[in-house]
């Protein structure tokens, strides 16, 4: 028992720096694309390509668990973003130093930020869900586990961005470079961990997405991430546009929004989750409907003061249904079925980060509160789906 819970701190210390690194690069990401002679649409398709790689290997990173084990799949997935943000930061330093061919810069961004890391990052969610369910039985412990695992990217909301703050202090480049060594040294500390026990799991058919025990989660799941993504893309101009701020007004706000949904999301996960009845389906339930009445008041925010608290309902509603979707889906399937539907988790939250921002920025030119709209119908239908296609607790 020691040694599994010795793992489980290692596996979400890992998942914390890990996902606090990537978290780094946000106050810097847009006046670094610039220092580099790239432009906004520039850094969007990296960050797109980024998520997509989630979409398409974390299936594949699942079944890597099940022929490798998580202690490998997470040393090969730390390796390559330390070698994807390692190289992101290189080019970054000749690039800010150097005036370079603006295909090249993109071109290296592409293959060290989008796919390197992209392909890296996707494994740790796949390693770490796989490991939680494993290790957890019955629904109490399974939600007690996967909300343990998001209040660590809960944190990281916060603790990542004020750490780049923080760097840029120093420099702006600072955090670019600071990313890869904290990556690295996590890398090192997990490979240096004995690898646990692997349990032998028998050939069985692929699950597939459209499943029908995991197909109503999965489907649940995206229309809550999908809202996120809608707003969370438009959020600045949201708060500068409707309450009439200036940029450096605007900026404050979004920086405490952020805070407050990280320590919102963190929390509720952690303490909430875990105490609260009805199993998994009873948290997707009544946590979709909490995330859609603070995008409701949301909808009808004048200041700052109105703004921030729906903020925080928001986050406290997906708090709440996150732990329900990840404990779920893994408790509907078979333990030898856990990596493979770990990948499905993974790569249905990556696919709602190709679609959202794109989505939400076209909503948000036809009005500026439609991609909130949309958000609330969508987790309204994602509550409707778990009330009615999941099957109650036992």
């Amino acid at each position: 028992m020691s040694s599994t819970r010795a793992l489980m701190a290692t596996l979400l210390t890992a998942a914390l720096v890990v996902y606090s690194a990537q978290g780094m690069l946000v106050p810097v990401l847009a006046p670094v694309t610039r220092l580099v002679g790239l432009g906004e649409v520039d850094l969007g398709a990296v960050m797109t390509l980024s998520a997509a790689m989630l979409v398409v290997t974390g299936p594949w990173w699942g079944r890597e668990v099940d022929r490798r084990g998580v202690h490998a799949v997470l040393v090969r997935g730390l390796a390559l973003a330390t070698i994807g943000s390692a190289g992101f930061a290189v080019m970054t330093e000749i690039a800010a130093h150097q005036e370079l061919p603006r295909w090249l810069v993109l071109a290296v961004f592409a293959l060290t930020r989008g796919v390197l890391y992209g392909l890296g990052f996707a494994a740790v969610p796949v390693a770490g869900l796989t490991y939680l369910a494993s290790t957890s039985e019955g629904a109490a412990a399974r939600t007690r586990a996967m909300g343990a695992f998001g209040a660590v990217q809960g944190v990281s909301l916060v603790l990542g961005p004020a750490l780049g703050g923080l760097a840029a202090i120093g420099g702006l480049l600072l955090p670019v470079h600071v990313a890869p060594v904290l990556v690295g040294a996590t890398l090192v500390a997990v490979w240096l961990l004995p690898a646990p026990e692997r349990q032998e799991r028998p050939e069985r058919e692929r699950l597939g997405f459209r499943d029908p025990r995991v197909l109503p989660y999965l489907v649940a799941g995206a229309s809550l991430f999908l809202g996120l993504a809608l707003v969370e893309i438009i959020l600045g101009f949201l708060v500068q546009d409707r309450l009439g701020l200036t940029d450096a007004e605007t900026a404050r706000v979004v920086a405490v929004a952020g805070v407050l949904i990280g320590i919102g999301f963190a929390l509720t996960q952690a303490l909430l989750a875990p105490r609260m009845p009805g199993g998994p389906r009873g948290l997707l339930v009544v946590g979709s409907l909490v995330a859609a009445a603070g995008y409701v008041a949301a909808m009808f925010a004048d200041s700052p003061l109105t703004l921030l608290p729906a903020m925080v309902v928001i986050a406290a509603g997906l708090g709440l249904a996150l732990p329900g979707y990840n404990a779920g889906a893994t408790l509907a399937v078979e333990p030898s079925e856990h990596a493979a539907v770990a990948g499905q988790l993974a790569a249905t939250v990556g696919l709602t980060y190709v679609a959202g921002p794109v989505l939400g920025a076209a909503l948000y030119s036809l009005d500026d509160l439609a991609p909130v709209i949309g958000a609330a119908v969508l987790s309204v239908a994602a509550a409707a789906l778990a009330a009615t296609r999941l099957s109650r607790p036992a």
